[in-house]
């Protein structure tokens, strides 16, 4: 008899390791089929949490005091390059007025002191005339 239950036993067991090894077969493939998903491995509220670092009042100052200069050297920095390209802007209209007027100075003009002329003249003659 005692030799029947250490059999019984020993294949009970055996048929129990059967089973968790089938179970963790199966239990490795999710149940929702996405096998590319990685296990949790906890819950986020689970995870250590690293401390925060901590600064001095003195450094804190300090950073602001950095802060504050780069700041007014991006603002200066900023405020040359808007000089520059409005000095830039007047010189291009300068330029433009000098160049109209020049051009004006070497046009050959003719008066017309009969005006009964312009009505015998062309209608693209008409449209070269300039009344200044």
């Amino acid at each position: 008899k005692q030799w029947y239950q250490r059999r019984v036993r020993a294949t009970t067991n055996l048929l129990y390791l059967l089973r968790v090894a089938i179970m963790v077969k199966h239990s490795s493939k999710p149940v929702s089929g996405r096998s590319w998903k990685q296990k949790k491995e906890c819950r986020f509220s689970a995870l250590a949490k690293d401390k925060q670092s901590t600064s001095t009042f003195g450094n804190k100052m300090q950073l602001k005091d950095q802060k504050k200069n780069l700041q007014a050297l991006v603002n200066q920095i900023q405020s040359e390059r808007n000089a520059e390209s409005e000095a830039k802007r007047q010189r291009i209209a300068e330029n433009r007025k000098r160049r109209a007027e020049n051009e004006r100075k070497c046009e050959i003009v003719q008066k017309i002191t009969n005006t009964k002329k312009l009505k015998k003249i062309k209608k693209k003659q008409l449209r070269s005339i300039e009344t200044r």
